[in-house]
């Protein structure tokens, strides 16, 4: 095996220099230049010995041709840097075969005496970045042996940046758009997801999120892109470019700060986009005095964590950061968050500690441009993204719901009343929604069941336990909440609110609630709010 080969021939100190290879996930639509910015790595002038691993459905894999071509009169040993997947996206059934390329790759540059400075691997337009990184953490909890040797670092997502709106409107499924997935003559993967569905998770799922094609937009309107993008991913690194020429420091380097989504999960994901909101949120209460300076007691949620607690990367602790790297991705935050003032991009989140109505709740769901026509499957209601330059309207748009059209993004934990253990996944974004169960509440699940077996130690433990209520009447709820994160452009939040707390349950409705939840299986956790620990009931 590979593991036993390096022990062998090299023993400890070989395999230390072997360990922990960074992995770089490239995703994209086709067409938005990932090949250009990967044909770049592979033509780096620093000397960098680059490995990648290309994942494209066509039966015939051009963007492998194009490695190959670049390789061509520098010898074989050269060609078998590049490994390609022959069987589909990585995310759908060649999850085995992408593990095996990298497996080839660390022996190959182990019987030449080599390491390399990272592997890239170049996801096909329709591979879901969710699904990739949880192979990578099923692979390692399995302990498959390249695990060992490499580390999931960095992800990227690289947007066609004029395509962008049109695809974000855009009601078609990806088995509709084979222009994003496939050349021509090649054959269509089958799927039925929206396009811009998948176009939020590349956004979202993402440390670094290049703007391509910078030069066929004007530049407010490439401001404007800027401010959306990073509105939807706070925590990534936006990085507008020509041609996909790109600082390699900036976008093959560790995530700045501490914020890593290759080490979160969904769940993190959703925790980060609310702590992000919040510290938003704070910073805008802030303004008006701008010498406040908030010390470690001021009670505000600044979210810096994100929410995962993965100490990686560097830490300023509290000191002036001379990195240029972070001189870089600093100016580039400030441009984003002054372009989403600019052009009225804005996002809070909607917490309250009460069941939704299910009917009620519908009706608030069926105001997003979200229904579909059952015969044609088409959709019927009308959406364009809203004009930046549109005001915000001060209440009067609550009867009709027209306030949920300015929502471009909302995602967050929903609690249904019908649904008392089941915790309920809320995501939209443009013509797409869904609401599915996540699984129990964890106030419903057994301690030795929560991460790292309910110990109270744990910082994965203690993020949970901090979702609980402190409060009565809720704390008997436990974890049980609304709290959705809603991102718009001209959004009126307070319409939106109200849309929102009309599908809560009334005091009379919750005196039924009450009764019928005796008739569940009673919870199984709470919090000491004396030692603030999670314990078994």
């Amino acid at each position: 095996t590979l593991l036993r080969e390096i022990q062998r021939t090299g023993g400890r100190a070989n395999m230390a220099d072997q360990a922990a290879v960074p992995i770089t996930l490239l995703s994209g639509f086709l067409g938005a230049g990932k090949t250009t910015l990967l044909r770049q790595a592979l033509e780096n002038k620093e000397g960098l010995k680059v490995a990648v691993v290309v994942n494209d459905v066509a039966k015939v894999n051009i963007d492998s041709k194009l490695v190959r071509e670049r390789t061509v009169g520098k010898g074989d040993d050269d060609l078998a840097d590049c490994v390609e997947l022959q069987n589909g996206c990585a995310c759908c059934n060649a999850s085995d075969e992408l593990l095996e390329g990298m497996s080839q790759l660390l022996r190959l540059a182990k019987r030449r005496g080599i390491k390399y400075d990272r592997i890239i691997i170049e996801l096909s337009g329709v591979a879901e970045p969710k699904n990739i990184r949880r192979e990578f953490v099923e692979a390692a909890e399995a302990g498959n042996e390249s695990m060992k040797l490499v580390e999931l670092q960095t992800m990227i997502t690289v947007v066609d940046s004029p395509s962008f709106t049109e695809l974000y409107q855009s009601g078609d499924s990806i088995n509709r758009r084979p222009d994003l997935c496939a050349e021509e003559g090649e054959e269509v993967v089958e799927s039925d997801r929206k396009v811009v569905e998948l176009l939020v998770e590349q956004v979202e799922c993402a440390d670094f999120i290049v703007l391509n094609k910078k030069d066929k937009m004007n530049p407010e309107n490439m401001e404007y892109l800027t401010g959306v993008v990073g509105t939807i991913n706070p925590s990534a690194q936006i990085v507008p470019c020509e041609w996909g020429k790109v600082s390699l420091d900036t976008v093959f380097g560790p995530p700045k700060g501490t914020s890593w989504v290759s080490k979160a999960d969904d769940e993190d994901d959703l925790r980060d986009a609310v702590a992000a909101a919040k510290h938003l949120r704070d910073k805008k209460r802030k303004e008006p005095d701008e010498g406040h300076a908030c010390d470690d007691n001021c009670g505000h949620e600044h979210g810096h964590g994100h929410g995962h607690g993965h100490e990686h990367g560097h830490s300023h602790d509290g000191k002036a950061c001379d990195h240029k790297e972070c001189e870089n991705s600093d100016s580039i935050r400030q441009t984003t968050t002054s372009a989403a003032k600019k052009f009225g991009i804005t996002s809070f989140v909607y917490s309250r500690r009460r069941p939704f109505h299910p009917q009620r709740l519908m009706k608030a769901i069926l105001y997003l441009p979200v229904k579909v026509d059952p015969e044609t499957g088409k959709m019927m209601d009308s959406w364009e993204f809203p004009h930046a330059k549109e005001e915000a309207k001060n209440g009067d748009d609550v009867a009709d719901g027209s306030c949920m059209k300015k929502i471009i993004r909302s995602k967050g934990f929903v609690w249904v009343a019908n649904q008392h253990r089941s915790a309920q996944y809320w995501s939209h974004a443009g013509h797409y929604f869904e609401l599915r169960a996540l699984g129990l509440w964890w106030a419903a699940t057994a301690l030795d069941k929560w991460p790292d077996g309910g110990d109270n130690s744990s910082k994965e433990v203690q993020k949970i336990v901090e979702d609980f209520s402190r409060e009565e009447p809720s704390q008997r709820w436990g974890d049980r909440r609304q709290e959705i994160v809603f991102i718009g452009i001209g959004m009126h939040e307070k319409s939106i609110e109200k849309v929102m707390d009309e599908c809560l349950l009334t005091d009379e409705e919750m005196k039924t609630y009450v009764e019928q939840a005796k008739l569940s299986p009673a919870d199984v956790v709470k919090v000491d709010t004396a030692t603030n620990s999670a314990v078994s009931v």
